[in-house]
Formats: C-alpha cells, structure tokens, sequence
C-alpha cells in the first residue's frame, strides 16, 4: 500500500481532507508546527509517527496543507523528490513560482494535484455530463460571499497568504474553467473600494474571463454582501440549458424537458480524495492533470494584474 505524508495538518486538513484518507491508505508521518499537535494528529488518524520536522517526512506521496507562502517551495522539494504531490490551492503565490514549478514538472516523475475541490462536487460532475451534450458556448456566473475576513486571521497577513483573490477566488476561476471546457485567452477584472480599482490585495473582486470558444465566465467574490445569502451560488447557460447550483447542495436544471432538482451534501473534497487515492493506489489514472491546474493559477494572476492596470490582460502575455 503506498504510503502518504501530510504536512501542516490545521484544522482544515483535519476535517476536510485527512477523514477521507483515514483507513483508505498508509499514513507516514505528519508534519505540524508542534510537537503537541503533531502527536494529537497522529493519535486521532493513526499515522506511524509525528514530526515537527519537514524532512522526516519521505513517503512516495504527500499532501501539504500550510499557510499558503510554503506551498510552492514544499512542491518544489517533493516533485525534485519524485514524489505524488497534493496541495491545497493556491499552488503558489507568484508567477515566478509558477515558473519554478513548470521546470520541475518536466523533470519529475512525481506527479502535482491542487485542491480545486468545486470541480470534483456531485453537482458539479452531474451538470458537467448535460453541458458536454450541448454545442456551443456557455456562460458561467458564479457569486461567492465569503464574509468579512477577521483581522486577527492569518489570511489577513498578506505575506502568507497572498490575499484573498489568490488565497480563495482562484477555487473558483478553477470552476468555470472548468465548466466552460475551452482556454481561457483574457481577463477583465475590478477590486471594490477604491475608484479605479487598484488596491494590492483586494478583498472583494468582479472578473470576466472570455474563452477561446466564445464562452464567458463572471466570478462576483463580495465580502460586502449579506451572509444571510447563500455562500456560492453558480448560474450556467447553455444552448436551451439553465441550471443554478447552489452551496453545492442543490442543482435545478431548467431544460426542454421541464425544470429538474437534485440534492446533493458535497463541495468535493470526499469525492477529489477518492480521485488522488484512486491513482496512487493504480487504479485510476490522475484526475487533474497539472496543465488544468497551471492554467487556473494563469487566470488567477491575470486578475490581479488586470486590477493593478485597469485593464484587460491576455493569459499569453503572463
């Protein structure tokens, strides 16, 4: 049975990834901050040994799970390794380090999967399996209101985190790359808060993202709205196609055989670690091949330089 290592193990990791593999698969050693909480994460999950230390972990595979600053120099040491690689997004928090990684997926025989979770959800996969019978362009909105950010919260400290649109929104540029099928040529985005647009860390953001196909993307990431309203809330169209999903617990297609709605209790995150073990355990091929998740990081960064320049930019000009 391959083996997995997870480093940084806060409590995201401990109750939205590390349950999935529990039991499904060898548990290395985990790497936490402390040794006090390393040695309570090994207790609960069963891991072979706790560490406090980077370098005890050697496993073939490993899932890192840090403030956002270490991701892409963990990537980088695990893929110079030849080690299967997991990472919670962002993959990185620079195109210097996308670059960086790009020159070590060519020379690894590990492998690299970000957690853009929306993507593998159940009511993501059931309207992607209708759009895929449908021609034509699509347009995707997805409104996200993700609350006021808690200033006291490490994401606030924009040196590790990278700020909120890098940190969050690109989940969700992910997604509608995702849904869309096509490549993402050029972005217009906008920041909240300040005339013209040009705050360094925006908190809340309005991206267009126009496809190769004609398809068009809107992602709305508004931390002014109401949380009273729903957290994620995605619209599609397509050909005679309408569907809304909503906190991924509900999807309602709207087509010329009437209005239909599913329930579903899953953002993706059971159903993206069934996927990675699936493939570590060779019995599946990977389920994101890192091109998808590099384009996403593209779309991500053309974002932000889109808010810096009032303007829009061209992913090949990144």
């Amino acid at each position: 049975m391959t083996t997995v290592d997870v480093i940084g193990a806060g409590n995201f990791a401990r109750s939205m990834l590390l349950p999935h593999l529990k039991g499904r698969i060898g548990l290395g050693t985990v790497v936490n901050q402390t040794a006090l909480s390393a040695r309570h994460v090994q207790s609960k999950f069963g891991f072979a040994q706790a560490s406090t230390e980077v370098s005890d972990a050697k496993a073939p595979a490993v899932m890192i799970s840090t403030r956002h600053v270490l991701h892409a120099p963990l990537v980088l040491a695990a893929l110079a390794a030849n080690r299967h690689v997991y990472v919670e997004k962002p993959l990185c928090l620079t195109l210097a380090e996308l670059s960086a990684i790009d020159a070590a997926m060519s020379g690894t025989r590990g492998t690299l999967q970000v957690g853009f979770n929306r993507r593998f959800a159940p009511a993501t996969q059931q309207l992607k399996a209708q759009l895929e019978q449908i021609p034509g362009p699509r347009v995707i909105t997805y409104r996200v209101v993700p609350g006021r950010l808690d200033p006291a919260s490490w994401y606030a400290n924009h040196a590790e985190s990278g700020g909120r649109v890098l940190g969050e929104a690109c989940h969700f540029f992910d997604f509608c790359c995702y849904l869309a099928g096509s490549e993402p040529v050029r972005v217009f985005a906008q920041s909240v808060g300040e005339v013209g647009g040009r705050l360094p860390f925006p908190d809340s953001v309005t991206a267009h993202i126009e496809f190769a196909d004609g398809s068009s993307g809107q992602v709305i990431y508004a931390t002014e709205a109401n949380t009273r309203y729903p957290k994620e809330t995605v619209s599609v169209f397509a050909g005679n196609l309408s569907a809304d999903i909503e906190n991924f617990q509900s999807l309602q297609v709207y087509s010329r055989g009437g209005k239909q709605r599913t329930g579903f209790n899953s953002k993706g995150h059971p159903e993206q670690m069934a996927a990675w073990l699936a493939f570590l355990g060779g019995k599946a091929p990977h389920p994101m091949p890192y091109e998808q998740s590099r384009r996403s990081m593209l779309v991500t960064f053309a974002v932000l330089r889109s808010i810096r320049e009032g303007s829009a930019v061209r992913i090949d000009s990144l």
